[in-house]
């Protein structure tokens, strides 16, 4: 045998069957650790983009509100898209169907103004058990209307008016929870979005959740909102 070959071969021998292993063993926990690692990381990354949707959607909301009730000029409360009947919700009650009511002092019909334009927000409750649901906004012109129609009871009016299901109008935010209570003696119905404060305010009491599922990761944030908004009068 060739000494050289032989001293060469000696040099470099391969891998023994239990080094093989354990160096299997190392490099599949340090990849079982980078992968938890950046599965947390998207955990994080989804929970704050959850969270940034909801600050996008509650300053949508509110600055929408805010700029329907001022410049309106009376409201009514009901209690839900469907029971909508006179008298409306008083001041201490709660309901999910809040109607906002423009009127023109240039338009009347025996001294009374004529009412414009209705804009609506009302609570969709789809999921009864949790008292979750999207909030919707409407805007129905009134203004050519004749005026046996927008110098009738309140109620008739919306009625008339306000056609079609729940969910027929645009969602304003997407998943809500409604927290007001209602302070009137009696049975106290279900939290609401909206409670009646004084006939002269609307107080706006709700948790309001984002849900992503990206990728096969779901991550659910939600945040308590509480604000008021009052119609010019």
């Amino acid at each position: 045998m060739n000494p050289i070959l032989s001293v060469f071969r000696r040099g470099h021998r391969g891998f023994t069957l239990v080094e093989t292993l354990m160096a299997v063993t190392v490099m599949g926990l340090a990849a079982v650790g980078i992968v938890a690692f950046l599965r947390q990381g998207m955990l994080m990354y989804y929970s704050d983009r959850a969270r940034m949707m909801i600050n996008r959607d509650i300053r949508s909301f509110t600055t929408q509100m805010d700029t329907d009730a001022v410049t309106a000029n009376l409201f009514v409360l009901y209690q839900n898209f469907t029971t909508r009947v006179d008298p409306p919700i008083r001041s201490g009650g709660v309901g999910d169907f809040l109607v906002l009511i423009y009127t023109d002092p240039s338009q009347t019909s025996y001294g009374i103004s004529m009412i414009t334009q209705l804009v609506g927000y009302y609570r969709e409750v789809t999921n009864t058990q949790l008292n979750y649901g999207p909030v919707h906004r409407f805007v129905i012109d009134l203004s050519a209307a004749p005026i046996n129609i927008k110098s009738a009871p309140m109620a008739t009016i919306i009625n008339n008016v306000v056609t079609g299901s729940a969910s027929s109008y645009p969602i304003v935010t997407q998943l809500a929870q409604g927290l007001a209570t209602s302070t009137l003696t009696g049975t106290q119905p279900t939290p609401a979005l909206f409670y009646n404060f004084g006939n002269n305010s609307v107080m706006i009491d709700a948790q309001i959740s984002e849900s992503l599922t990206e990728v096969g990761t779901t991550s659910q944030t939600g945040n308590t909102y509480n604000f008021t908004v009052s119609p010019r009068g």
